[in-house]
C-alpha cells in the first residue's frame, strides 16, 4: 500500500492494522452500554462549555457557573423530559390501537385509490413499511433515550466534572502534542471543527424542534412534545435525520385529522426541512467539516451499529476523530484522505485522450 512517493506498507503492517482496529471497533460495539453515556457526556460539555468560558470572563467562581449553567438548560430538560417521557409513554400504551387505526385508514386509502384505477393492497403496503427501517430506528432511538434517562444522574455529574477539569484537559492535550512534536495547528482545528460542529446543530435542531412543535399544536396532532422532540434528536443524524423525524407525526395527523392535514403536515416538514438543511445550516456551517457526503452517509450507518441510535446522531464528529488520527501517522494518511471531501480535478490528461494522442501520432508516422 502506497503512503509516500517512496514507500510502501508491507501487508504483514497492513494486516496488523486491520486486526487491531476490528479487535477496537468490537470492544467499542460490546461496551457501548458504557460507552454511550460517556458520549453524551462529552457532547454536553462542549456544547455547554461556551457557556462556562462566559461566566469565567465576569470573574464568577466556577462552583456558581456551574450551577447558573444547571439551572439554565438541565432544569428546562428534565421539565420538558417529563412531558415527553408521560407522551411516550401513553403512545407505547395506545400503540396497539394506533395500528388498528391505521390499517383502517390504509384501507379507505386503497378503496379512495381504486375510483382512480390505482391498484394499492394492504398487504404490500404493509409488507414495505414492516421493512422499511423507520419503525425500527425510531423504536431504537425511543427505547435508548428511555434507558439514558435513567442514567440522567451519572450524566450529569460526568459532565459537572467535565467542565470543571476541561481548562486542565485542554492544557494536558497541548503537552502532549507538544512533546510528541506534533502540529498543535491540526489538534486545535479538530477540536475547533467539532465545538463548532455542536454549537450550529443544537441551535438548528432547536429551532427546527420549536417550528415543527408549533406547527403540530396548531393542527392539533397528538403527541406533539414527543415528535417535536423526535425532530430535534433527528436532526443530528446527517441525510435520512430530517425525513425519519417527519414520518410519524405525518402518518398520527393523517389518523387523527385526515389526508388533508396530513398533506399540510407534510408540506411544513417539507419547508422546514428545506429552509434549515439546505439553506441555514450550510450558511452557518459552510464547507468546513472536511468529510465527503457518501462519507458521512456511510458514517451514519456504521457508527449506528456499533452504538445505535447515539452512534448515528454522533457519526460524523466521530469519524471527525478518526480522520485526524489517521492523519497523524504516515501509514495510515491515505485513509483520512479517502474520508476527505477532496474535489480537485488532476491536471494530467485522462487516460483515454492519452490513448488516443498516441494513436494519432503513430499514424502520422506511419505517413
Amino acid at each position: 500500500m502506497r503512503t509516500g512517493l517512496n514507500t510502501f506498507w508491507p501487508i504483514n503492517q497492513l494486516f496488523i492494522f486491520t486486526t487491531g482496529l476490528l479487535f477496537l471497533l468490537l470492544i467499542m460495539k460490546y461496551a457501548s452500554e458504557l460507552i454511550v453515556p460517556f458520549m453524551i457526556a462529552v457532547a454536553l460539555s462542549i456544547v455547554l462549555a461556551p457557556t462556562l468560558a462566559f461566566f469565567e470572563k465576569r470573574r464568577v467562581p466556577r462552583i456558581i457557573s456551574l450551577l447558573v449553567i444547571f439551572l439554565l438548560f438541565m432544569m428546562p430538560l428534565l421539565i420538558l423530559g417529563g412531558y415527553i417521557g408521560n407522551e411516550a409513554k401513553e403512545f407505547a400504551n395506545n400503540f396497539s390501537e394506533i395500528s388498528q387505526k391505521f390499517n383502517v385508514n390504509l384501507e379507505k386509502f386503497a378503496q379512495f385509490m381504486e375510483h382512480f384505477g390505482i391498484h394499492v393492497k394492504n398487504r404490500e403496503v404493509e409488507q414495505i413499511l414492516a421493512n422499511s427501517n423507520v419503525g425500527e430506528i425510531v423504536k431504537n432511538l425511543a427505547s435508548q433515550a428511555g434507558s439514558q434517562f435513567s442514567n440522567i444522574f451519572l450524566i450529569f455529574f460526568m459532565v459537572a466534572f467535565m467542565l470543571m477539569e476541561s481548562k486542565f484537559f485542554y492544557n494536558k492535550m497541548l503537552k502532549l502534542a507538544l512533546d510528541s512534536d506534533k502540529d498543535v495547528s491540526e489538534l486545535m482545528a479538530i477540536i475547533e471543527k467539532i465545538k463548532s460542529y455542536f454549537s450550529i446543530k443544537v441551535k438548528t435542531s432547536l429551532f427546527t424542534a420549536v417550528w415543527v412543535l408549533l406547527v403540530l399544536w396548531f393542527y392539533d396532532v397528538n403527541y406533539f412534545y414527543l415528535w417535536a422532540a423526535l425532530a430535534f434528536a433527528l436532526n443530528f443524524i446527517p441525510v435520512i435525520g430530517s425525513i425519519l423525524a417527519a414520518v410519524p407525526p405525518i402518518i398520527m395527523a393523517f389518523l387523527d385529522q385526515g389526508m388533508m392535514t396530513a398533506i399540510w403536515v407534510a408540506a411544513w416538514f417539507l419547508i422546514i426541512n428545506t429552509i434549515v438543511g439546505n439553506i441555514l445550516e450550510p450558511k452557518i456551517m459552510g464547507k468546513g467539516l472536511g468529510l465527503s457526503a457518501l462519507i458521512i452517509f456511510i458514517s451514519m450507518t456504521f457508527w449506528g451499529w456499533i452504538f445505535g441510535p447515539t452512534g448515528m446522531i454522533l457519526s460524523v464528529p466521530l469519524t471527525m476523530v478518526f480522520q485526524y488520527f489517521f492523519s497523524q501517522y504516515e501509514e495510515t494518511k491515505w485513509i483520512a484522505f479517502l474520508l476527505s471531501d477532496y474535489e480537485e480535478i488532476p491536471k494530467k490528461q485522462p487516460i483515454a485522450e492519452t490513448a488516443e494522442n498516441c494513436e494519432e501520432n503513430k499514424t502520422k508516422e506511419g505517413e
